[in-house]
């Protein structure tokens, strides 16, 4: 007579022990290794790694082959090639690609590194132009404070702002030096021209004085001469000496860093506030 010995039952044919082998929750049986466990979890330890099997362990089902089992992945799952990696759904795949290879959904995009997908996401691609340029007879929006500043820095600007101006302003309203060096402010800003005497014959370009870089034409050098690259930081991190030890020689760098929150800076009300008088305090000047 049958006899089941893990149920300690005797049965009346072969047929009715299968019957109970098949619908008891004592037997997990894979029929193909004639393999009877205890647990389905067993089973299903049995079925993703036995090589006599093409187990689809998100969907709990065992393929014919490899190739039925290929066809069903790239039907209902996701495959990372970089990553050599399948995820169940495109929606986790989706996830996947965000926090690992610094993709940009809306433009389906891949970036190299999370700092240039974050400056991508900081684009005008993707913020509004809702900042407008005090300067008077301009009107030029930007998307951040940061830009703004670098407008008025570059000299561009219809009102005739420049970077010296800018800073004496700046100056003007941090009576407090929550972000500016006062003994750099006071010193000012000397500038310095370079004439035909630059010119290197050794290697046919003038060459800067205090870097040695070298340009092609005086009018090329005279901007870099033009430029905050000789001098020395009259900026500072709000955060200076708390943590954050950042100094600047233009206030849109110091902006820059501010609004990258790298520091974590801008958590603090009072720093939100100080900026926000800055350029408040802007928007009723005309330079």
């Amino acid at each position: 007579m049958p006899y089941c010995d893990r149920c300690d039952r005797s049965f009346r044919s072969s047929h009715a022990l299968e019957a109970h082998r098949r619908d008891s929750n004592q037997h997990h049986v894979c029929y193909q290794c004639d393999k009877d466990y205890r647990t389905y979890h067993s089973l299903r330890q049995h079925l993703s790694h036995s090589s006599m099997h093409n187990f689809c362990t998100w969907c709990d089902e065992d393929f014919d082959d490899i190739d039925d089992l290929g066809d069903h992945n790239n039907e209902e799952h996701s495959f990372c090639e970089p990553c050599e990696l399948w995820l169940e759904t495109p929606s986790e795949m989706l996830e996947h690609d965000k926090e690992i290879h610094n993709y940009c959904v809306e433009c389906e995009r891949y970036f190299g590194s999370p700092n240039a997908l974050r400056n991508h996401l900081n684009s005008s691609k993707h913020l509004p132009k809702n900042i407008t340029c005090p300067g008077h007879s301009c009107g030029a929006q930007f998307i951040s404070n940061g830009a703004l500043f670098l407008h008025l820095e570059a000299g561009v600007c219809r009102s005739g702002a420049t970077r010296q101006a800018l800073n004496r302003l700046i100056a003007a309203r941090d009576t407090q030096h929550i972000i500016t060096n006062p003994s750099r402010m006071i010193a000012g800003t000397t500038q310095t021209w370079a004439t035909e005497r630059a010119w290197n014959e050794d290697t046919g370009n003038y060459e800067c004085y205090f870097c040695h870089k070298e340009y092609e034409t005086l009018a090329r050098l005279n901007q870099h001469l033009a430029s905050p690259a000789h001098e020395r930081p009259i900026y500072h991190c709000p955060k200076l000496g708390h943590g954050c030890q950042a100094k600047f020689k233009t206030m849109s760098g110091l902006c820059q860093h501010v609004e990258n929150g790298s520091c974590g800076v801008m958590r603090f009300n009072l720093i939100q506030q100080t900026m926000n008088n800055f350029i408040g305090g802007m928007r009723r000047i005309t330079f």
